[in-house]
């Protein structure tokens, strides 16, 4: 588990270390800056070319100028050729870059202007580019010189490509530190050198595309420093084997979790087969397919594991349900099932009458946002205990919390959390970047894993199954919903790897589970 924290978040704890721990700022700006030289200097071990290079460190007014001016200094120590240049108002210059400033002229380094640069060197002049502009600071538009200096890196990237490096200070310029948002324009690094901590917006779109690759070096902040307020969000890198207790030697089928599953309708097959498939390869015990009659033969010919039951046409199902429900562990309700009558009533009896863990997804979702009773049944569910845990993508958690697509998606930090509060469950709210609320938890999940070409038909009831099968690991509903998605993403990476993105379809997804776990 890894921490990905705010921009307020990091000053805070950079202020923790210096003014609480006694450790000086000057001391963590030169091991930042080491770090970042490091990088450089192995960039030029892996060219083999025997020649000086030539750097062009650009640098704002504040701290991160700081930095960038302590990685001169360090490059010029290091036999490099460099040019630098601070763009911005001098008579602001924060005190570490004026403090950094008179150590170089002190090594006898000369301080160039930006239009100096811009006007006399070409842009194939320069072997590395260091962009210390902003670093985490950064809220309003670019404009100006700033805005001048990102384009002028970003041409000499496009002009030189790979013989160029361009590495930005903890953040690339032009890119907000707590959303991912492109401040009118933002720098495209090669490499990102970010301290101690990811930030938010170098997991989150377009932030992270404009990171390159992030490398997280440790300057001396560390977790003391957080005295008592850890960061608000977190991601998963490691084994997903580590996050899930291990299955034991002496288990049945009937003690590894036995999940109904409410899926499909008379037009919709594929959903619960996707959603079953998932199940059993996320490693449940038992599968009973809870589905329209249309679907029957398509279900025992392509998941000949599962137990079926079926229903008709406007079918009275209490008395079918009532059983099914008493024989599981855990309910996946949704995928396919459609919003008609007899769906509605579907999802009005296992509100009513469930009593064990509950995952709804798309179609039950649907039919909550459209009804106040069922909304209310769903906000009490999980008041006794039990697990609730609600995967809706971005539209349908739009319809569910009132709000347009648009807001959704620029509130996706907090928006999840206020919905997960108002309805007492766990919320999976499915975008690009993955965010996991729930109302017992302060934190929330942003997962990192996965990529786009899972963007296709299907997907979604794939992630239903893994998290029914994890419920049976008897996990905090949190937990179970932060694991599920992180699995999901890792197999859609392992798809794509397969048969490519554009190729890729759920079912590729599903195969690929059983190669992360036991």
């Amino acid at each position: 588990m890894k921490y990905a924290v705010s921009s307020q978040e990091m000053k805070r704890y950079d202020r923790n270390t210096s003014e609480y721990f006694g450790i000086s700022s000057e001391v963590l700006m030169e091991r930042a800056s080491l770090k970042a030289v490091e990088h450089i200097l192995k960039w030029i071990k892996i060219r083999e070319c025997d020649r000086r290079y030539k750097a062009l460190v650009i640098c704002g007014v504040g701290n991160n100028g700081g930095d960038g001016a302590c990685i001169a200094r360090l490059l010029m120590q290091q036999n490099i050729l460099v040019n630098f240049c601070v763009v911005g108002d001098y008579t602001k210059c924060s005190d570490l870059l004026l403090k950094q400033l008179s150590i170089l002229k002190n090594y006898g380094a000369q301080t160039d202007t930006f239009s100096n640069i811009c006007d006399n060197k070409s842009s194939f002049e320069w072997d590395i580019i260091v962009d210390a502009m902003f670093g985490i600071g950064l809220s309003r538009p670019v404009a100006g010189d700033y805005a001048k200096a990102v384009d002028y890196i970003n041409s000499c990237k496009e002009d030189k490509k790979s013989d160029l490096l361009v590495l930005s200070v903890d953040m690339p310029s032009g890119i907000n530190a707590d959303n991912g948002e492109i401040c009118q324009k933002a720098v495209r690094a090669d490499i990102t050198v970010t301290f101690n901590h990811t930030k938010i917006g170098q997991i989150l779109y377009p932030g992270c595309e404009y990171a390159g690759e992030v490398v997280i070096e440790d300057a001396g902040i560390t977790k003391e420093s957080f005295l008592g307020k850890e960061p608000g969000a977190f991601y998963y890198d490691e084994d997903v084997k580590s996050l899930i207790p291990a299955r034991k030697a002496d288990s049945n089928k009937g003690t590894n979790g036995k999940v109904l599953l409410i899926a499909g309708s008379e037009n919709i097959s594929g959903a619960c087969i996707l959603a079953a498939k998932a199940l059993f390869a996320a490693g449940v015990g038992m599968v009973r397919v809870f589905t329209a009659v249309q679907n029957a033969e398509a279900v025992k010919e392509l998941i000949p594991e599962a137990m079926i039951d079926t229903y008709g046409k406007d079918e009275d199902t209490t008395g079918k349900l009532e059983m099914l429900l008493g024989w599981s562990t855990a309910v996946v309700l949704g995928p396919g099932i459609g919003t008609n009558a007899q769906a509605k009533d579907i999802v009005h009896f296992v509100l009513s009458f469930y009593d064990k863990d509950l995952v709804m997804d798309a179609d039950a979702i649907n039919l909550v946002s459209e009804s106040d009773e069922l909304k209310s049944l769903l906000s009490n569910y999980a008041r006794n205990g039990k697990k609730l845990i609600l995967t809706p993508h971005l539209g349908e958690f739009s319809r569910l919390s009132g709000r347009s697509v648009s807001e959704c998606k620029k509130g996706i930090l907090s928006f999840p959390k206020e919905l997960a509060d108002m309805l007492h469950c766990t919320i999976v709210c499915k975008d690009s970047r993955t965010v996991v609320a729930d109302s017992n938890e302060k934190k929330i999940y942003i997962n990192v894993s996965g990529n786009d070409g899972m963007a296709t038909a299907g997907s979604g009831d794939v992630l239903s199954g893994i998290v029914g099968a994890l419920l049976s690991h008897k996990m905090s509903s949190f937990k179970t919903a932060c694991v599920s998605v992180y699995l999901h993403g890792l197999s859609g990476d392992a798809a794509a790897k397969t048969v490519g993105k554009s190729a890729m379809t759920a079912s590729d997804i599903a195969e690929h589970i059983g190669d992360f776990l036991e």
